[in-house]
């Protein structure tokens, strides 16, 4: 049970390690993360098809453009007794890694995620300003369409919910489903052979058909909408933490202090325990590590040798 009276001190904590040693207390399972991982809702789908991929579009040709001009020259030869020329060294292995983090919400490429808002045109505003607005045809409809808001990038980011969770699986779905030949893409972003405007012609009426035809109106029944609930941008720093941890082999799991507790009991309960014994070890626990429970910083990240219990 010392395992308990340690743990409670990491209570305030939002990341736990997966470290060897704590699979047999099940913490750091990464369980509850993945029964809480929000679904994408189906049928908000087919609203934001054209939408997600003009934006994603957008997002792969500035970063790439910015990319391309930052990157260094070096010396390339040619034929055989001309003069060598500079050419950049940004390469389609760098526009790549750009087409595989932008539809990952812990990627710098995907980082536009955290600030989507779904918004039927009937209801009331979304949180920052729409990417598409309504044209004289649909206005006239008097039909109520779903808007992709996006919201001013690097202030808080919102709750990653179903409406993330959707803006996420459109994405996904344009290069799994739409688009049949990523390269296609790849090769015009490489090269700079096209601006902006024209890369999305590319990409979302050429290569996926996502643009070009008539809106599709949103069904509203039983559909819930969520509001852009605010959080702090420090909770993304987090989430690309345990990305890099998990890249080094170290993978983490973020767990609330309810999921903490609640894991604490079943541990107890496993070893035999009742509810009113387990409740009175706990106020026991927490009364010999009240000093350490109120040292502990909720924003500091748990370092993954102090998590090892």
């Amino acid at each position: 049970m010392m395992r308990v009276v340690a743990a409670l001190a990491m209570l305030p904590c939002a990341v736990v390690a997966q470290m060897g040693g704590m699979e047999g207390m099940g913490m750091g399972s990464g369980r509850r993360q993945r029964d809480k991982e929000p679904l994408a809702v189906k049928g908000d789908l087919p609203c934001i098809r054209c939408d997600v991929c003009e934006i994603v579009a957008t997002e792969l040709w500035r970063e790439a453009t910015k990319q391309r001009e930052a990157a260094p020259l070096t010396a390339a030869s040619g034929k055989p007794g001309e003069k060598k020329r500079k050419v950049s060294t940004f390469s389609e292995a760098d526009v790549n890694e750009l087409v595989v983090g932008v539809c990952n919400r812990r990627k710098e490429m995907g980082e536009w995620l955290w600030y989507v808002d779904l918004v039927e045109s009937q209801g009331p505003p979304g949180e920052g300003s729409a990417w598409r607005g309504l044209t004289k045809k649909e206005k006239a409809s008097n039909e109520n369409f779903l808007q992709v808001y996006r919201a001013q990038r690097g202030g808080p980011i919102r709750k990653w919910d179903r409406e993330s969770a959707t803006a996420k699986r459109s994405c996904d779905l344009l290069f799994d489903d739409d688009i049949g030949d990523v390269e296609e893409l790849v090769v015009p972003l490489w090269r700079g052979d096209v601006d902006e405007k024209a890369f999305k012609k590319l990409a979302c009426k050429e290569l996926s058909g996502r643009c070009g035809k008539d809106r599709k109106p949103v069904n509203v029944q039983g559909r819930e909408d969520f509001e852009y609930d605010a959080q702090d941008k420090s909770l993304l720093d987090t989430e690309r933490m345990m990305e890099n941890m998990a890249a080094q082999g170290m993978p983490m799991v973020m767990q609330s202090r309810e999921d903490m507790m609640e894991e604490l009991y079943e541990q107890m309960e496993a070893e035999g325990m009742s509810r009113e014994e387990a409740d009175a070890f706990m106020d026991m626990a927490k009364s010999s590590a009240g000093d350490d429970l109120e040292t502990v910083d909720p924003a500091d990240p748990v370092d993954p040798a102090d998590a090892e219990l």
